[in-house]
């Protein structure tokens, strides 16, 4: 298989989501492969023809995940697309059952801990140390994460720490059951997860899109994700 199909679900109709999509567009075109922008249909007919059509999925950032999906009551200022968290954990959930390659992406990292019945933390900003909400340098390291050595993490980027981006309000707080975590912040937010026994998923706070034209590391998650779809 030459140019695998990445399936990647749309972000929205507006220009600044469009402009978004195409940072993970550059990258994974730039990794070999091909796209689907999916709209949010959350059909069994459209789902199925996904599955059927796509090698793997990416599962994007922007915007929160409805903290309803975690039995918890919804914090003041979080953005929500109910439509958005349907189709995607629709999704999600039927690409889990057919051992589709993983990438997941910001909120995608935790929409996929809620998948496994994890829970989330709504707001930050009292537990951090570094600015995890940080627009200014997105397309630059601002603090480090250590990763588990024995990771799927670990082995794409060759090493045991790395430097990453930030643009999070909020992150993982109880990881679901059948997940770990595979880095972590300084202030222990899981900056990664990955299934247990999973043949590929990789799932990461931090925002590698942005960061993949000057950082080769970064870029290196696409190209190991579009290999496995490969």
């Amino acid at each position: 298989m030459l140019y695998p199909k990445i399936g990647i679900p749309r972000l929205g109709k507006d220009p600044l989501s469009r402009l978004l999509e195409y940072q993970y567009e550059r990258c994974l075109r730039r990794a070999g492969a091909s796209l689907w922008i999916l709209v949010h249909q959350a059909t069994e007919e459209y789902i199925q023809t996904a599955l059927q059509t796509c090698d793997g999925f990416l599962f994007p950032g922007k915007d929160a995940v409805d903290a309803k999906l975690y039995h918890q009551a919804t914090m003041a200022g979080g953005q929500t697309d109910p439509l958005r968290d349907e189709f995607e954990m629709t999704l999600l959930e039927a690409a889990l059952r057919e051992q589709k390659p993983l990438f997941c992406i910001g909120r995608g990292m935790q929409l996929l801990n809620v998948a496994f019945g994890g829970t989330l933390m709504q707001n930050i900003r009292e537990k951090q140390e570094y600015p995890h909400y940080d627009w200014l340098h997105i397309t630059t390291a601002t603090h480090p994460v250590e990763l588990d050595p024995y990771s799927l993490l670990a082995d794409v980027l060759k090493g045991d720490t790395v430097s990453v981006n930030s643009l999070h309000r909020q992150a993982v707080d109880t990881i679901g059951e059948g997940l770990f975590a595979s880095a972590d912040s300084p202030e222990g937010f899981a900056e990664a997860l990955e299934i247990e026994g999973y043949p590929f998923c990789l799932a990461v706070q931090w925002r590698p899109e942005y960061m993949a034209v000057r950082t080769p590391a970064q870029q290196k998650l696409f190209q190991a994700f579009v290999d496995a779809c490969r």
